[in-house]
């Protein structure tokens, strides 16, 4: 016996297990590492070096080593820091050691001076990472929802396969009626064929619930990460675990947790930094220098450790091209960008509330289609049994059987897929809204 597989379960698996969900996680932790990288450049910067250099004849060696730091803070000043000592041959063979000494303090006034242009490839990475964890969300909030589609679509193909087994016993027992019926002269042929061309039909609706349900089974199988040969059974839920807001609530709501509208709000401040930085660029290069510089001879290198003649040197450095036209143009395209991302967040937002309110009309459609339903069942069943009945005492033919078991058939279908309809429209509400959240789906049995 195939063991049964619950709802819950086997959402806990595909929060695990799912491909598309577990590529999605990857991306995340690659954008954290990335972010990572990008923030070690605001961090102290440290390199040490040596290096050999021979004169021509290749029989005198200056041997140079040294530490090189900076120091780039995010408001855009730079420090720099230089020290290296050199080892050579004097003339007359004697060795001599110099050594150098170098602070640099480096701070835009005009171009990049606004901090944002520092900050930006730091800005950039934090929001890759943002944007990463919505993308996750998002698709932990659709797993769910593939997984209650698939989930229910099973039980709805086995409720269609359970209805129709016994629709097929009811019509094999008629014609076998019908049949003796014929042979006692009481009906036609036409009954007799009748029936078994409901035989015919609803073998061949066997065969499509049958097909229907194992192609669900393999849907849920490669949504939720089970190995592809697990035979198991199921247990369709009969209610969600959290209940939908009202419609104006989830309205709301949407446009605030959505994560879908949250990213298109920063994509819109990227778009203002953008701009921003642009401008910026566009501005001359001027930069104030600070500088302090010394240096040390000696026959030791204790003697050229020590530093002699110290400078301290302040000045300016600028430097501006004459051509303009690619700056105008990034900036130019940056603010055009802007607009059409403003643009568009209007046009999502309203997208989001037309979402919202076609989710809640659906819902209030399953509870109709159900209620409908769910009294026409009653009556149909009394109008198969009065339909056999009369058939069977001879007061009309088996064409009001069929018919009347037709519409019963049906009828109890849309009861059954009405059921399923409303749980799945009152999961659509809940993602439209922004109130989905996948923790209480999780501590489902």
């Amino acid at each position: 016996m195939p063991p049964t597989i619950s709802i819950g379960q086997v959402l806990r698996a595909a929060l695990y297990r799912n491909p598309d969900l577990l590529d999605s996680l990857d991306a995340l932790v690659s954008s954290r590492i990335a972010e990572r990288g990008v923030a070690s450049t605001f961090v102290p910067q440290v390199t040490p070096f040596v290096s050999f250099d021979r004169s021509h004849d290749a029989s005198q060696r200056a041997d140079t080593y040294g530490i090189a730091a900076s120091q780039l803070f995010q408001f855009g000043t730079l420090l720099e820091g230089l020290a290296s000592v050199t080892r050579s041959p004097g003339a007359s063979g004697d060795t001599a050691y110099n050594s150098d000494y170098r602070v640099t303090l480096t701070q835009p006034l005009l171009r990049g001076a606004d901090p944002a242009v520092t900050r930006e490839p730091l800005r950039e990475a934090r929001r890759t990472v943002s944007s990463s964890e919505r993308s996750v969300e998002v698709l932990r909030r659709r797993t769910v929802i593939l997984i209650y589609q698939t989930y229910l679509g099973i039980a709805r193909e086995q409720e269609a396969l359970r209805l129709a087994s016994e629709r097929y016993d009811r019509s094999r027992k008629l014609t076998e009626f019908s049949r003796a019926r014929f042979a006692a002269g009481s009906v036609s042929r036409l009954d007799v064929l009748r029936a078994e061309q409901q035989d015919a039909s609803i073998a061949l609706t066997l065969n499509d619930a049958r097909n229907a349900a194992e192609d669900f089974f393999d849907q849920l199988r490669r949504a939720a990460g089970l190995g592809r040969e697990l035979q198991f059974e199921i247990e369709p839920p009969e209610r969600l675990p959290v209940d939908e807001p009202g419609e104006k609530e989830a309205v709301e709501s949407a446009l605030e947790l959505r994560p879908e509208a949250i990213e298109a709000r920063d994509q819109v401040t990227d778009a203002e930094f953008a701009v921003r930085i642009a401008k910026s660029l566009q501005l001359p290069s001027l930069s104030a220098v600070a500088s302090y510089e010394t240096f040390g001879v000696g026959p030791t290198p204790g003697d050229a450790l020590r530093g002699r003649s110290p400078a301290f040197i302040l000045g300016l450095r600028s430097q501006y091209g004459l051509n303009t036209v690619v700056l105008d143009a990034q900036r130019r395209e940056a603010e055009i960008a802007l607009e059409t991302r403003r643009r568009n967040l209007q046009l999502l937002d309203d997208d989001l509330v037309r979402e919202v309110r076609l989710a809640y009309r659906q819902l209030r459609q399953a509870e109709r289609d159900h209620d409908i339903a769910a009294r026409n069942v009653e009556v149909a069943e009394m109008q198969s049994q009065v339909a056999r009945l009369r058939f069977e005492k001879g007061l009309s033919d088996n064409f009001n059987v069929v018919d009347a078991e037709n519409l019963w058939n049906s009828t109890k279908l849309l009861e059954s897929n009405s059921r399923y309809d409303i749980l799945l429209a009152r999961l659509a509400c809940l993602f439209a809204s922004g109130q989905l959240e996948v923790t209480p789906f999780l501590r489902q049995p």
